[in-house]
């Protein structure tokens, strides 16, 4: 256990120095070539056609808007496989990478109409982590890019 919890402040520093010099891409973002509901709905779509849940979902043009502030849309997705939480969760060492889970979606459009889906870029993350912890946020990280690549049209 004492390993993850020694990454989380290297993953901190090397989200800041990537950052700062530009590399590597740390968050991933496709245009869609859909509308913002339609897009929503065929991401919900295709995560179910994949075997994925969507845990939850946070509407925060919505929340924001509660408290007085005008947003354009932002749905941010909670998602998961069992089958790779499963493996990190299983193991008490990687627990602590718990705090990375579930993989989260962001579906959102700017001022000028345009609409994007967003995610942490976990292939990015995981040379970083321990073998095992790798090797699901790699395969995590490709079937979430094959349902964007089905959402958009790819």
């Amino acid at each position: 256990m004492a390993n993850v919890r020694n990454l989380l402040p290297a993953l901190l520093l090397f989200f800041g120095l990537a950052l700062a010099q530009g590399q590597p891409q740390m968050i991933l973002v496709t245009e869609s070539p859909k509308p913002f509901a339609q897009t929503v709905e065929a991401f919900k779509a295709e995560v179910k056609a994949a075997g994925w849940s969507i845990l939850n979902y946070h509407n925060m043009a919505g929340v924001l808007s509660e408290k007085g502030y005008t947003l354009h849309p932002v749905l941010i997705f909670d998602v998961c496989s069992g089958r790779y939480s499963a493996r990190i969760l299983a193991k008490d060492e990687h627990r602590p990478v718990s705090a990375l889970m579930p993989c989260r979606v962001s579906i959102y459009q700017t001022s000028d109409g345009k609409v994007f889906i967003a995610r942490m870029n976990a292939a990015a993350f995981a040379p970083m982590m321990p073998k095992e912890v790798a090797e699901v946020m790699a395969a995590s990280a490709q079937e979430i890019e094959a349902i964007i690549a089905k959402v958009v049209g790819r």
